[in-house]
């Protein structure tokens, strides 16, 4: 009898000292999104923490579309390759907009100054080539009546140091060539 006695003893010790495993969330599993949104500014920069003197640790480009995890006052966390991130909120759109933005026609980022004219009228036409960034890498005026060559020297100038949004096309940013009209 004590030999049972003695067993059952052991049995309960060992039966109360083992810890059961309660099943945790583990940290590598991937977090739910709370919200889809699309890159809205030519490149937004991620940070390591929610404020711009953290490390940047990765960028997203134009209308990427980005997985937001969780929001915290003016910053939103962000899905990177290598785990989150954070982001200025202000900087992401929304899904008609990116879709808008993802069309097929070009979009001012710096629209080009306004030239005065003294007086003259009539119309300039100028032609842009723009590389697959936004950037005007090239103009040539194709319509001048204004009579005047400096005015026109001048809106190409204006146009040259102009920036577009890139085109985006089948997914890709593309180069592109655009007409600008100035009228006098």
């Amino acid at each position: 009898m004590k030999t049972k006695l003695a067993i059952l003893v052991l049995l309960l010790l060992v039966a109360c000292g083992t810890k059961r495993q309660v099943p945790i969330a583990s940290a590598d599993a991937p977090r739910m999104a709370i919200e889809i949104k699309y890159v809205g500014v030519p490149q937004m920069n991620v940070f390591a923490q929610p404020n711009d003197v953290a490390p940047v640790i990765t960028t997203y480009a134009y209308t990427e579309t980005v997985s937001i995890l969780a929001r915290q006052g003016d910053w939103v966390e962000v899905r990177t390759v290598d785990g989150s991130g954070w982001a200025h909120a202000k900087e992401l759109i929304g899904t008609n907009e990116a879709s808008a933005l993802k069309g097929e026609t070009p979009r001012f980022m710096v629209a080009p100054i306004g030239i005065p004219n003294n007086g003259g009228r009539g119309e300039i036409g100028l032609e842009a080539k723009v590389n697959s960034d936004g950037v005007v890498f090239e103009v040539a005026t194709v319509k001048n009546t204004t009579g005047s060559e400096p005015l026109a020297i001048a809106n190409a100038e204006a146009l040259r140091n102009a920036r577009f949004y890139p085109l985006i096309q089948k997914g890709q940013h593309a180069a592109f060539t655009y007409q600008h009209h100035v009228y006098y």
